[in-house]
């Protein structure tokens, strides 16, 4: 079958990063993640085949009516359709053109926002044939083989969809991947990779995810409802084979090692560095963690295999609020965590959300102050948003601090809700106000300096700009 699978373009012509947890628009950091879950579909697809093409419209930038025409050109049998939350307006508009010019095409819709909402989606649009609940690749191989051989759908786990009656049907749910050994590398070859460059190092890079899963219940994040609470591991030899397999086919050898808590699980990380370490594997890489799974042994033989840069999701300095929200973390683990990170010779990134439960302006500001004591190399600074499939969404509608309806707003730079213990108005002028201190220090020179090469001071300095006038709402960069 010709199946196309796209990361869709938007009305407001916003380039958006659609990834499980991360559904967001191309940011501060002035960059695109490379589509990993429409090329683990694709490699699927490809390995049943299947005439696959997969469209990144963020990368490329197509509009909707360039989007269209292509359509109308390659007439493809099925459109997989990644979604967000704060694009599924513009997701169904799409929808709704994509069938009324070609009612044959069979339309399939997934990502967190779906998965959460099927029935809502299902009942509210007519342009959607299937949805796909949780994990994607091995229930889009499923559905595909069971439309090419015209069979049942009531066999396929993991999908919603209508039936001949108009019936709304949700399926039981799929089992999660549990040998993710038998995934096929992603289908890179399906996708021009030279349009994705890594923040700060402006190399062309690409997402490896070594495990999935995520054992940690923070309420305001999804990340269980796209990979469930099981970590998930591949083989290190698995790993490495992916590595090589980039570096020759590719030429690729910076990369995001993609997963919720890449320092979950300590032993397999410190066989993956030690692999790469004897096979010579000379790569340069990033990842995400949290405060509390490292340490100065680990992190050293991180910075020895190649890594130059972790993220760290630290969301508050406020005890009771890193508490409440789930993080089970302190103030003082964030603290020795950046300072054993710096201390191994990796960057740090420093995560906060402002406007979480039980936020006021005394915590908000001490996050702030927080995020300029402990030695951060970046800081962003996000608004809490109830995303669905997240334990925040639950708690938002019940107590009545967000619209209904409209997703629209549903952004990390986008104060949506109406908490009682601080306004929109203060939380935005916090917002503006970290940004402008961290970034504005007198530091920001030497800091700047003691990186390696001119160019990355260059970088620097653009990426904080770049925040600045991102706090000030001039996100058209």
């Amino acid at each position: 079958m010709k199946i196309l699978i796209v990361n869709p373009p938007t009305l407001d012509k916003k380039s958006y990063i659609r990834e499980g947890r991360c559904t967001q628009p191309k940011g501060a950091w002035g960059t695109l993640w490379p589509p990993i879950s429409l090329a683990y579909i694709g490699a699927l697809l490809e390995k049943n085949n299947h005439n696959v093409s997969i469209i990144d419209c963020a990368a490329i930038n197509f509009d909707i009516e360039e989007f269209l025409r292509l359509v109308d050109k390659e007439k493809p049998d099925i459109i997989f359709l990644s979604t967000s939350t704060p694009t599924i307006n513009s997701d169904l508009v799409l929808l709704k053109r994509i069938k009324g010019k070609n009612p044959s095409i069979i339309t399939i819709a997934f990502g967190t926002h779906v998965t959460s909402l099927a029935d809502l989606i299902l009942k509210s649009s007519n342009n959607i044939d299937f949805i796909i609940r949780g994990e994607p690749e091995k229930t889009s191989e499923e559905l595909v083989n069971s439309i090419e051989s015209n069979g049942s759908f009531e066999k396929v786990k993991g999908i919603s969809f209508r039936d001949d009656y108009g019936k709304i049907i949700h399926n039981p749910n799929r089992e999660w991947i549990e040998n993710l050994d038998d995934l096929p590398f992603p289908a890179w070859h399906l996708i021009d990779i030279s349009r994705y460059k890594l923040p700060y190092i402006g190399s062309p890079f690409l997402m490896v995810t070594p495990h999935r899963g995520c054992p940690y219940n923070c309420t305001f994040c999804t990340a269980q409802t796209y990979y469930g609470s099981k970590i998930r591991i591949r083989s290190v030899q698995n790993v490495i084979s992916e590595l090589w397999y980039l570096k020759n086919r590719f030429n690729i050898d910076h990369i995001f090692f993609w997963s919720d808590t890449f320092t979950g699980n300590k032993k397999f990380v410190k066989d993956l560095c030690k692999a790469i370490i004897d096979e010579k594997l000379s790569i340069h890489w990033t990842c995400n963690s949290r405060i509390d799974t490292v340490d100065i042994e680990l992190l050293q033989i991180m910075k020895k295999a190649g890594c130059f840069m972790i993220s760290y999701g630290i969301e508050s300095a406020d005890p009771s609020i890193l508490s409440s929200c789930g993080k089970k973390t302190t103030p003082e683990k964030a603290k020795e965590a950046v300072r054993l990170t710096k201390k191994a010779g990796i960057m740090t990134v420093g995560h906060f959300i402002l406007g979480l439960p039980g936020e006021t302006e005394k915590s908000a500001n001490k996050s702030i102050m927080f995020a300029k004591s402990i030695g951060l190399d970046f800081a962003q600074f996000y608004f809490a948003v109830p995303f669905p499939g997240s334990r925040l969404y639950q708690t938002a509608v019940k107590e009545g601090w967000i619209e209904k309806g409209d997703f629209s707003s549903f952004e990390q730079d986008s104060c949506i809700m109406n908490l009682p213990t601080i306004t929109k108005n203060k939380l935005e002028s916090l917002r503006k106000k970290a940004y402008k201190e961290f970034y504005l220090r007198p530091s920001i020179i030497p800091w700047g300096i003691k990186h390696i090469r001119f160019n990355h001071i260059i970088e620097s300095i653009k990426i904080a700009l770049n925040f600045i006038k991102w706090s000030k709402g001039e996100k058209k960069m």
